[in-house]
């Protein structure tokens, strides 16, 4: 791991101060970028585990964790149906904001090898 103020931690950190902050303590692996992304891409979504893992393509166990995690940690809101338990984004508007210019920033080349890298770096690379 390079030192903190090297070339390359400077080129991946230029971006939006509150941008690069949501990141280094929400988005700390792929499992918590493709939930974040496809429950913001549908907004209206209350689900399972089981199908959130299906429609994000990875492992129930996996999902789970990550889904108790974003909980706790605001991002996600958790409900009882019955005897599932189901979840969909949370409705805090900045933390929506976030989360919005999260994946439209995505959508530039660039900005997406900046995630990644801070993705690995968190060690999230499952």
């Amino acid at each position: 791991m390079e030192p903190p103020n090297s070339l390359m931690s400077d080129i991946m950190d230029d971006m939006e101060p509150s941008l690069l902050s949501f990141i280094r303590e929400h988005v700390r692996s792929f499992p918590r970028w493709d939930l974040l992304r496809f429950l913001y891409q549908n907004q209206s979504t209350s689900d399972t585990v089981e199908n959130l893992a299906r429609y994000v393509g990875r492992r129930v166990e996996r999902i789970e964790t990550e889904l108790i995690l974003m909980t706790k940690e605001g991002l996600l809101c958790r409900d009882e149906q019955g005897s599932d338990a189901v979840y969909s984004l949370t409705q805090d508007p900045e933390t929506l904001a976030l989360i919005g210019q999260l994946v439209s920033a995505s959508q530039e080349r660039t900005f997406r090898m900046k995630l990644v890298y801070h993705i690995l770096r968190a060690g999230g690379n499952e």
